[in-house]
């Protein structure tokens, strides 16, 4: 077979071909060198504005457990059914502000109003009686007292007729006898005032029996009465005392007997803060710390308090710890308001410390992000830290005094060995 003869021509056009191929090769692998040179020491870019940058200080750091919370009422009182009835009116809704002589709720019961009528009735009759029987004794009282008036003036006679007689009888002008019988008939005038002053201090004494008697008659109706009134009073339910209301448990309608449950009052003067701290902070409260609850975020509405009880139990994950509040509260202060609790557990004098950053945990270690090269780039470091406190965190190695560290969530860009803040 012949050979095949590639015509010179044709050789070099393929010749400039290749090398003008590996020339634009080589030049796009110097420009992509280049280009990985410059873009993997610096890292990825990340915006100022998304981040947030915290300081390393030295000094003294306080350490302070926050937790979350609300106010709650140290006593809730109860307000039952003093009578039985059926509930015809309900005038509060959980959340209302009550005083001591609001209404809550208004019972109705006929026997009650019957009972009302009948004391009333008694009451008038038994006052009747006593006036009655206070008329005859003071009818009676006036006759004996005309009796002895009368007895007196008949004793007195005699007493004249003896004396004028005793003269006559010694010159015989009266005879003996008759002066003997008038001498007899003073003498039983006497005796008659005597009788008459016992009959009346007899009857004096029986009259106040009498009328004592009529008088605990007339009291006993009295009660019965007041008893009756307080019954039909007690049909409009009064809350007892100033507070909120928690709950309602009567409805338009039901037939509540004696004792029946009817609301739920939490008084506004009594109240303490229910904090939730994390049992991993619980160990370093105690009872007996001041604590500083904040009204709202801002923290403008502040109330100073003492712990009393630490629960020794978790909870819904969390340790229950009660502070006792003062007596004044401000404007506004109300059982289940959500409130924010500062605990100031201890001091430590001369540490390092920063805004804790989000992965950082107490006693651990942790790489964060530390600004260099004036702020402009960020380089891992490993840090190991110590105590928390609210929002910040004791140092223990790896930051010094000054150094900038990136707090918020690094997760886009962990595990770069650098990146560019611009």
């Amino acid at each position: 077979m012949p050979d095949f003869q590639i015509p010179e021509r044709v050789q070099r056009r393929v010749l400039r071909q290749r090398r003008a191929t590996l020339a634009a090769l080589a030049v796009l692998g110097v420009a992509l060198v280049a280009a990985l040179v410059v873009i993997l020491p610096s890292g990825p870019s990340v915006a100022r504005d998304s981040l947030v940058i915290a300081q390393v200080r030295q000094g003294r750091f306080l350490v302070r457990v926050q937790a979350p919370g609300v106010l709650r009422p140290r006593g809730e009182r109860f307000v039952t059914a003093s009578v039985p009835g059926v509930v015809a009116r309900v005038l509060v809704r959980p959340g209302d502000v009550v005083t001591r002589s609001s209404v809550l709720v208004r019972l109705v019961n006929p026997h009650l109003q019957s009972a009302l009528i009948a004391a009333q009735s008694d009451l008038a009759d038994a006052k009747a009686t006593r006036a009655s029987l206070a008329a005859t004794l003071d009818n009676t009282r006036l006759t004996m007292a005309a009796e002895r008036a009368t007895a007196r003036a008949a004793a007195e006679a005699a007493a004249l007729r003896a004396q004028a007689e005793r003269g006559l009888a010694a010159e015989h002008v009266v005879a003996q006898l008759d002066y003997r019988k008038t001498i007899l008939d003073a003498a039983t005038a006497r005796e008659q005032v005597a009788l008459t002053e016992q009959r009346i201090a007899a009857f004096a004494r029986n009259q106040a029996a009498q009328l004592a008697a009529q008088q605990a008659r007339l009291a006993a109706f009295q009660a019965a009465l007041a008893e009756a009134q307080a019954n039909v009073a007690s049909l409009a339910v009064g809350a007892g005392e100033a507070g909120v209301v928690q709950s309602v448990a009567a409805q338009p309608g039901q037939t509540l007997a004696l004792g029946g449950a009817v609301a739920k009052i939490a008084s506004l003067a009594d109240l303490k803060a229910a904090l939730d701290v994390a049992p991993s902070e619980a160990g370093e409260v105690a009872s007996g710390q001041s604590a500083s609850i904040r009204l709202n975020d801002q923290g403008e509405s502040r109330i100073t308090g003492i712990i009393t009880r630490v629960s020794p139990a978790v909870e819904h994950g969390s340790v229950r710890v009660d502070v006792k509040l003062p007596t004044h509260l401000p404007p506004g202060t109300r059982p289940d308001l959500a409130v924010l609790g500062d605990i100031d557990v201890t001091t430590i004098a001369n540490t390092l410390s920063v805004a804790r950053p989000v992965d950082a945990r107490p006693d651990s270690a942790a790489i964060v992000y530390r600004l260099v090269d004036g702020g402009h780039k960020a380089i891992p470091v490993r840090v190991r830290f110590g105590t928390t406190s609210a929002n910040a965190i004791q140092v223990l190695a790896g930051l010094h005094a000054g150094d900038r560290i990136i707090v918020s969530d690094t997760g886009s860009f962990a595990g770069k060995p650098m990146i560019r803040i611009r």
